[in-house]
């Protein structure tokens, strides 16, 4: 088995890694988020879920995030842009994804407008531009917005509230 070598930026992140990298933080926190759900069910503790449901959505909107750089990185069409964002509300289905998408040649390559002559045309591509020509600083901007994101959803509380649910059934 060949490895063919790919583009990377200057401190040797190619768009495979950094996509194989959110899919594992993915993979993780779901792990974590399921524990924390079967400890609570199963009348052990609920200690664990506050802070697994919070690792997990960081996880989640990171990957989302990343997925999004490739597929404008990548040029993906719109139905794997979709199903890449899709894959991360299913356990553990993002890691697949992205050993899917490595195979059939969707991470190729290295990171487009690294070339200062290269000129962004789109939204997404000037995004996209910034990110690879100012990693550190789009890195941090990234966390942030993220950050904010999370912020908003913990304080508007879980998407259902299973208790309640389970209260009107009975």
């Amino acid at each position: 088995m060949t490895t063919t070598a790919r583009p990377t930026t200057a401190r040797g992140l190619t768009p495979a890694t950094f996509h194989r990298f959110a899919a594992a933080l993915e993979m993780f926190t779901w792990a974590l988020l399921i524990l924390g759900m079967i400890l609570k069910y199963s009348g052990t503790t609920e200690a664990l879920m506050p802070i697994a449901g919070g690792i997990h959505g960081f996880g989640f909107l990171t990957f989302i995030a990343i997925t999004i750089l490739l597929w404008v990185n990548n040029r993906w069409t719109v139905a794997q842009g979709i199903v890449g964002m899709g894959v991360s509300v299913i356990p553990f289905a993002a890691w697949p994804f992205t050993m899917w998408a490595d195979r059939k040649g969707l991470l190729e390559g290295g990171w487009r407008f690294s070339d200062p002559a290269d000129g962004p045309r789109t939204l997404p591509e000037k995004v996209l531009a910034q990110f690879v020509r100012h990693p550190g600083r789009s890195i941090a901007i990234l966390l942030a917005v993220i950050a904010v994101v999370f912020t908003i959803l913990v304080m508007m509380g879980p998407p259902y509230d299973p208790d309640a649910i389970a209260g009107s059934v009975s």
